[in-house]
């Protein structure tokens, strides 16, 4: 049996300084959230995820996208850059308004003429974790 391994389209020094960007264009309004970005390739797709989490995880949001990046004749970190630059715009309008959001499900989108598929939620992992040591200490 043959495993595709993940390969990354970026280093993790540009996904650090993509983060970085990020989180220096976004400061005021990020009350006390980080970004941090993952990229990686599969077969004919590029992953991207952009996680917007604040230290406790009780606000965490990942935004994952994926694009064929032969279909829509793009390079490995051309696709990943696509990606990360349309969820960049995504969360430009959604820090502002707090009332755009992303469906939860694979969706498809179009964006500067190439087909691709993004969601997202926000969790809160914080009261997950919670939910799950009282439930796990209940049932002794």
């Amino acid at each position: 049996m043959t495993q595709t391994l993940l390969k990354k389209p970026l280093t993790d020094d540009e996904l650090k300084e993509l983060a970085k960007a990020m989180n220096t264009k976004y400061k005021s309004v990020l009350d006390g959230r980080l970004f941090s970005l993952e990229a990686e390739h599969k077969d004919d797709g590029v992953y991207v995820t952009v996680l917007l989490k604040n230290k406790d995880s009780s606000f965490y949001y990942p935004v994952e996208a994926r694009v064929k990046y032969k279909h829509e004749e793009l390079g490995v970190s051309e696709a990943a850059l696509f990606l990360i630059d349309y969820i960049d715009t995504y969360f430009e309008e959604f820090l502002v308004s707090q009332e755009i959001y992303l469906p939860i499900d694979w969706a498809d989108y179009e964006y500067e003429a190439v087909d691709f598929q993004i969601k997202g939620q926000i969790l809160n992992k914080k009261l997950d974790q919670l939910a799950d040591e009282l439930l796990g200490t209940s049932q002794l």
